[in-house]
């Protein structure tokens, strides 16, 4: 995501920066852990920051948004899933949370399949996203009349889920409900391929950016995940400019350890946050000169404003903070290590 953020700012400082001052980027590793993200959060506060994009994960965004509003400094996530924890005003959501992406992806889901009557659930219940997420699928499972037969429950921390595997395989559904991170995804679709687990399987947004997809191999050919944009294209927005940065994305983007080629995924949420406060500096006449704690008060003041934008996906602003992007499921192409849209 650095990497995309990167691009945006080079786009905007190329047209002239905003009113004339060029963007300056700032990047700081929390490492997923909530209690860096506050002393990170802080650290850019006093340094004089106009506005942040992040922390990433559901876990630090549920602590730092809290933060953001005591402190007065406009933050933006582009990465946390957990529904209910955007706190008005001083942040929002660019990127749909699970109370719309799993919904969004579940009604597709049984579209394609609608012969599915009985499922399971597997989740990482220890991390808050994880949880949400099992809880949103309990749901949607009771108002489509599923069976709901079991939910099998496992920790990050595990490397071994042969026995959630063999859980799954001896309850014998129609297809099955993943809540997982990349690293977990990838074991169970190696130990649901074992177990010989070949049911459709539907994973919240969590495992569609990051290497999932070039790394899950023929154990994938019946998985699915929840999101809005493919490589190829978006469902919405500029799609003359999604095709430019994601393209230029996966040309910059070399490193075996995120995946090759590059998974845009939901990266172009960064890009267009950078896009969003550019827009939002420039109409409200901020330029390098602006005392910070004016700079902040006039984004904090559009934030509240905001009903809809339009950069590489086109977004709904909700009264909850978050914005709201159509989700559709998407399939890995195993061959060319990407995700296709499957509805």
């Amino acid at each position: 995501q650095e990497v995309i953020v990167r691009l945006a700012v080079e786009d905007i400082n190329a047209k002239g920066g905003v009113n004339g001052s060029p963007l300056s980027l700032q990047t700081e590793d929390s490492q997923l852990d909530p209690g860096q993200a506050v002393l990170l959060f802080r650290k850019l506060a006093n340094e004089n920051a106009f506005a942040v994009i992040g922390p990433m994960s559901g876990t630090q965004w549920e602590t730092v948004s809290p933060l953001a509003n005591q402190i007065r400094l406009p933050a933006i996530t582009v990465n946390a899933s957990k529904p209910g924890i955007t706190v008005k005003p001083w942040t929002i959501r660019l990127v749909p949370p699970d109370d719309t992406l799993i919904p969004d992806g579940v009604a597709a889901f049984l579209k394609k399949y609608p012969s599915v009557k009985k499922v399971v659930i597997v989740a990482d219940v220890r991390e808050a996203s994880g949880k949400a997420g099992a809880a949103i699928f309990e749901g949607l499972a009771k108002q489509y009349k599923l069976d709901l037969i079991d939910t099998v429950e496992f920790s990050t921390r595990a490397t071994d889920l042969s026995p959630v595997a063999l859980k799954v395989k001896a309850a014998n559904p129609d297809a099955v409900f993943v809540v997982a991170l990349t690293p977990s995804g990838l074991l169970l679709a190696r130990e649901f391929t074992t177990q010989g687990v070949t049911v459709p399987i539907l994973a919240n947004s969590i495992i569609w950016p990051g290497s999932f997809v070039n790394n899950v191999g023929p154990a994938g050919r019946n998985w699915h995940t929840i999101g809005f944009a493919t490589n190829d294209g978006g469902t919405g927005g500029d799609q003359a400019l999604y095709r430019s940065v994601a393209q230029r994305y996966v040309d910059r983007v070399k490193d075996p350890a995120l995946g090759i080629p590059a998974n845009v995924a939901n990266n172009d949420v960064a890009y267009d946050a950078m896009l969003l406060l550019a827009d939002i500096m420039r109409r409200t006449g901020i330029d390098g000169n602006t005392p910070a704690a004016k700079a902040r008060d006039s984004i904090q003041a559009e934030f509240a404003k905001l009903k809809s934008f339009t950069g590489m996906n086109a977004y709904t602003m909700r009264d909850t903070g978050d914005a709201h992007i159509p989700a559709r499921i998407l399939v890995p192409d195993v061959e060319k290590k990407v995700w296709r849209f499957a509805d």
